[in-house]
């Protein structure tokens, strides 16, 4: 696998980017930091009413026009309640790992907290079925005061090295598509396109995906790529379910389904080319479709924009922690870069 002859920068970079809030609907901090990266680099940054981040690199007027989208909000819990006693009840914002909080570090605004855990002397049959009403985090009873209803909790910033290049923290989905697109843009720079190609770090993808909709109108490309976390199947308990393994390659998604209407095809052309340029790249790609999954490339469809989803594998996903392994985020930058470097594929359909 072609990999970054630097993880150390890797790390650095998403431990910075792990450690900004940003639950969705609350975006503003994690949007100003991604923005000031690219400033830098693009010929324009723009900064929108939804806290989406647009860095366009190549003329404003180029042909063809391509996106590529990486979600920059994270699940996480807005205070439902506050007890004086030093404990608050939250609501969820997003698909929280409900299994995963007991005894779980956090944040509330600026202050810590943790998620309250019955003593195991004291535990009861049904105590490892946690729902989320019977949990409470808690804080310091001298912050009550100053804790208002409605304010994001996040999970406390943390990174553990596994590896030189496995690494866990929470927010990898979708911290380490933010650090695609910044490596990307860094590419884009040293070598510009030229063609129009639009980074965007997209808001709401955890609830509404209304961000990426909103981006994706505004810009009007020919097609998007969207870099975001996916599930993989190497842990004792999964191996069964899939094929995806972490360290093996970004994953080429070819449809995600959670139920009713609320599903998303990949445009089999543009996947196609994808798999392609990895192979003529030397770059290992996997395979997928996904039930009980969505991104933000469900809005692409409405819109009639052509779409591909590059995964990065994650295990525990949206738990207090997940694991990566950088060469994954690694190989998809590289897969960008070459995909937009190319002439692009004729899309048309029939």
């Amino acid at each position: 696998m072609t990999t970054s002859p630097d993880w150390t920068s890797w790390h650095a970079l998403l431990a910075e980017l792990t450690a900004i809030p940003g639950v969705a609907g609350v975006e503003d901090a994690i949007a100003r930091a991604l923005a000031d990266r690219l400033a830098p680099l693009a010929d324009a940054v723009t900064f929108d009413a939804l806290a989406n981040v647009t860095a366009r690199f190549g003329p404003a007027d180029g042909a063809p026009r391509v996106a590529v989208v990486a979600h920059a909000d994270t699940v996480g819990f807005l205070v439902k309640r506050v007890d004086p006693a030093g404990f608050l009840r939250v609501v969820p914002v997003g698909g929280v790992n409900v299994k995963a909080l007991p005894g779980a570090a956090v944040r509330v605004g600026e202050h810590p907290g943790v998620i309250g855990v019955r003593a195991q002397h004291l535990a009861r049959p049904g105590d490892e079925a946690a729902s989320l009403d019977a949990l409470a985090i808690e804080i310091d009873p001298a912050l009550t005061a100053s804790i208002a209803v409605t304010t994001p909790v996040t999970y406390a910033p943390r990174t553990v090295a596994l590896g030189d290049s496995l690494l866990a923290s929470p927010y990898l989905d979708n911290r380490a598509g933010c650090a695609v697109l910044l490596e990307l843009a860094a590419r884009l720079r040293a070598e510009p396109p030229a063609c129009a190609i639009y980074l965007i770090a997209s808001a709401q993808e955890e609830t509404t995906c209304a961000g990426a909709y909103h981006a994706l109108a505004e810009v009007r490309p020919d097609l998007a790529l969207f870099v975001d976390g996916t599930v993989s199947y190497d842990t004792p308990e999964t191996q069964s379910q899939g094929a995806v393994r972490l360290g093996d390659g970004p994953v080429l998604l070819a449809s995600l389904y959670v139920s009713g209407l609320n599903g998303w095809h990949a445009h089999p052309g543009l996947c196609a080319y994808l798999a392609q340029v990895a192979a003529s790249e030397g770059l290992p790609v996997q395979r997928d479709a996904v039930r009980g999954l969505m991104s933000d490339a469900r809005v692409a469809q409405p819109l009639a924009i052509p779409s591909a989803l590059i995964g990065l594998p994650l295990r525990g996903k949206h738990a207090p922690l997940e694991t990566i392994d950088l060469r994954d985020a690694a190989a998809a930058v590289d897969l960008l870069a070459a995909a937009l470097r190319g002439p692009l594929p004729q899309l048309s359909r029939g």
